[in-house]
C-alpha cells in the first residue's frame, strides 16, 4: 500500500476514535438508544413480513415437488409417484471414477511433500475399482455395456496403480489417463440422461394423470439442485418442452439447494412473497430477483471508485 493511503487510513482512524471518546456522555448514550431502536423495530417489521409470508407458504398448494420422487402435494395429502432410473445411477456413478482422480490430485500436490495425498487416495481408488469389478457382471446392463465400464474402470486403475508405483504424477500424467477413458464415460453421460428422462417423463405424466384440470391449471412445480447447474439443467429443459405455459407463466419454479419435500414447498411460498412485494413496491414482479440495492449500486461506485481511463 502506497505510503500516502496508509497516512491517510491513519488519520481517519484516529479522527472515528477522538469523535467517540470526546462525545459528550449525554450524546453517547441518545445515540445508542436510537440504534437499539432501529436494531427493534427492523426485527418487528421483518417479524410481521415473515408471518405474512409463513400464511402464503401454507396456502401455496397445490406444488408438484420434483426430487428423488414426483409428489403432487394438495390441501387433502400428497402422493408420490417413483422416477427410480437404476441405469442412470449405473452410468453416472461409474463415470464418478473420473471425480475420484480429479480430487484426489486437487489441490495439486507438493512435490515435496513426504506420503502425498494423492498416493492414498490412488491406492482407495484402486480398491474400490477391485470391489466394482468383482460385482459388475451382476448389473442388469447387455453384455457390451458392462465390458464398456470394465474398459473404463480398469484403464483408471492401471493409471493409478502406475502413478503409485513409480511414486511421481504429472499433469500430462493426468490428462493421458482423462483422454482414454473419455469415450466410454462421454458415452455414459448419454445414456445417463436418457435413462434420467424416461423415468422423469413417466413419473410426471402420471403425477399429471392423477389430478383434474382444474388442479393442474393452479399448480406450481418446483424442482431442486445446485446453483452449478441452472444454466443448462435436465429437469428444466425437460420442464420446458412438456409445459412451456406454465415457464411462461413463473409456474416453474428452481430452488436451489433446497432439500426434502416440505422445504421445497415452502420455497414456492418464499418466491411467490417475493414477487409480491416486487409487485407491491416496485410495480414489477420479478424486481426482487434483483439485489434491492443493485441498481443504485452504479452510480454509487463510480463516485466511490471512479473507473480508469480506457487504455490507449
Amino acid at each position: 500500500m502506497k505510503p500516502f493511503l496508509v497516512d491517510r487510513l491513519i488519520q481517519l482512524f484516529v479522527l472515528t476514535c477522538l469523535g467517540v471518546f470526546l462525545a459528550p456522555a449525554g450524546v453517547q448514550a441518545d445515540q445508542s438508544k436510537a440504534m437499539d431502536a432501529i436494531g427493534t423495530f427492523d426485527k418487528a417489521m421483518l417479524s410481521i413480513f415473515h408471518r405474512g409470508q409463513d400464511a402464503l407458504t401454507a396456502e401455496s398448494r397445490p406444488v408438484m415437488v420434483i426430487a428423488k420422487d414426483v409428489t403432487v402435494m394438495t390441501d387433502t395429502g400428497e402422493k408420490s409417484f417413483p422416477r427410480d432410473a437404476p441405469n442412470y445411477l449405473i452410468f453416472k456413478s461409474t463415470s464418478h471414477v473420473l471425480l475420484g482422480i480429479i480430487g484426489a490430485v486437487t489441490p495439486w500436490p507438493d512435490e515435496d511433500a513426504e506420503s502425498p495425498r494423492w498416493q492414498q487416495d490412488f491406492a482407495s481408488i484402486s480398491q474400490e475399482i477391485d470391489t466394482l469389478l468383482a460385482a459388475i457382471g451382476g448389473l442388469d446392463l447387455p453384455p457390451e455395456e458392462i465390458a464398456q465400464q470394465r474398459q473404463m474402470l480398469e484403464t483408471a486403475q492401471t493409471f493409478v496403480n502406475g502413478a503409485a508405483e513409480r511414486g511421481t504424477l504429472t499433469r500430462q500424467d493426468v490428462s493421458n489417463a482423462i483422454n482414454e477413458m473419455r469415450p466410454v464415460w462421454a458415452a455414459n453421460m448419454r445414456k445417463a440422461a436418457r435413462a434420467e428422462l424416461n423415468s422423469l417423463h413417466k413419473a410426471v405424466s402420471d403425477a399429471r394423470a392423477s389430478v383434474s384440470d382444474d388442479v393442474w391449471d393452479e399448480i406450481y412445480v418446483v424442482h431442486h439442485g445446485g446453483s452449478n447447474v441452472t444454466g443448462i439443467n435436465v429437469v428444466e429443459l425437460y420442464l420446458e418442452r412438456v409445459m412451456p405455459q406454465k415457464v411462461e407463466a413463473g409456474q416453474v419454479m428452481f430452488a436451489e439447494h433446497a432439500h426434502g419435500n416440505k422445504a421445497m414447498a415452502d420455497f414456492v411460498g418464499y418466491e411467490k412473497m417475493q414477487r409480491l412485494v416486487g409487485a407491491w413496491a416496485f410495480g414489477d414482479p420479478v424486481r426482487m430477483e434483483v439485489d434491492l440495492l443493485g441498481y443504485e449500486a452504479g452510480s454509487l461506485l463510480d463516485e466511490l471508485i471512479p473507473s480508469p481511463p480506457p487504455a490507449e
